[in-house]
């Protein structure tokens, strides 16, 4: 295969980004220092991938083909962490657009985030909860496929597109800040706290213990990078088994879809927004790997 180097040139894009924005913010950063420095590593890598790719085919060290494709994908799960330090570049720590997503919503589609959960029985919420928790896996399930199968020209087509939407995502959480439904509907007065937290099963502790215990970010849901993924994930799962392989994607990203709203996750308008990132992320991608 010819080895491409897109997809490598955005996580030295996104490093770029994160550093303006972390000298720019209008709160200094404790840690500037260290972000400054693992910023410029990481961009020394890329840089090194994109003007030296075949150092990387020639087996240079064991797993040096792995560390090339693979090496994008990690770093932008990984950056999901590092957009925390830009969350409040540019805007004060209690401002969010919560408030006018919330009256979008109302307006539009009557809230849906806030009402559908209360009409959900348990065994609802843990499905819902489940089809959420299927973003952790998919598209890396589509990748180990093309990997496995030697598809190379599409793996590296596919990250690219996964990899441009969540660049998108985490730039426009610092300038569109926005909390999501989970905690902006208790702020607006609409939910009660003790309805916060959804009535499930097993996966729904799970999910939760992620969203509100873990690495979730409490800014980070305009647009759903979830919603973006999950369109290339439909996509690719239709190219590679036709319908075989689409209707169960389409079932997967429609659930994701439905759960990222039921669970208070997201609004109906992060799903919409970042569905269409997700489909001009496929078109990015389809113009540089035809």
């Amino acid at each position: 295969m010819s080895i491409s180097v897109w997809v490598h040139w955005l996580p030295i894009v996104y490093l770029t980004i994160h550093t303006v924005f972390v000298l720019k913010s209008r709160h200094p950063c404790r840690l500037l220092v260290r972000i400054l420095s693992v910023n410029l590593i990481l961009a020394a890598y890329f840089l090194f991938s994109v003007l030296n790719p075949e150092f990387f085919f020639v087996e240079a060290f064991p797993g040096s083909k792995i560390l090339f494709l693979w090496s994008p994908v990690i770093f932008f799960w990984w950056a999901y962490i590092w957009s925390g330090y830009t969350l409040r570049a540019f805007h004060p720590p209690a401002f969010s657009y919560d408030p006018q997503i919330i009256e979008f919503e109302q307006k539009r589609f009557g809230q849906p985030s806030l009402w559908w959960a209360r009409k959900g029985a348990p065994w609802a919420t843990e499905l819902m909860q489940f089809f959420y928790f299927t973003y952790f896996f998919y598209t890396f399930g589509v990748g180990l496929y093309l990997h496995y199968y030697q598809r190379l020209g599409d793996f590296q087509a596919m990250t690219f597109a996964t990899a441009f939407g969540y660049l998108i995502s985490y730039t426009f959480f610092a300038i569109t800040p926005a909390k999501g439904p989970r905690w902006a509907l208790i702020e607006a007065g609409l939910l009660s706290p003790s309805e916060q937290r959804q009535k499930g099963y097993a996966f729904t502790r799970v999910v939760e213990a992620i969203m509100y215990d873990d690495v979730a970010h409490k800014g980070g849901a305009m647009p759903s990078a979830h919603s973006s993924t999950a369109v290339v994930f439909l996509f690719w799962c239709w190219c590679i088994w036709g319908w075989a392989g689409g209707i169960p994607a389409l079932i997967i990203a429609g659930g994701m879809w439905l759960g990222a709203v039921y669970g208070r996750y997201h609004y109906v308008l992060d799903v919409i927004v970042g569905a269409l990132l997700g489909i001009g992320s496929l078109l990015v991608a389809g113009f540089l790997f035809q």
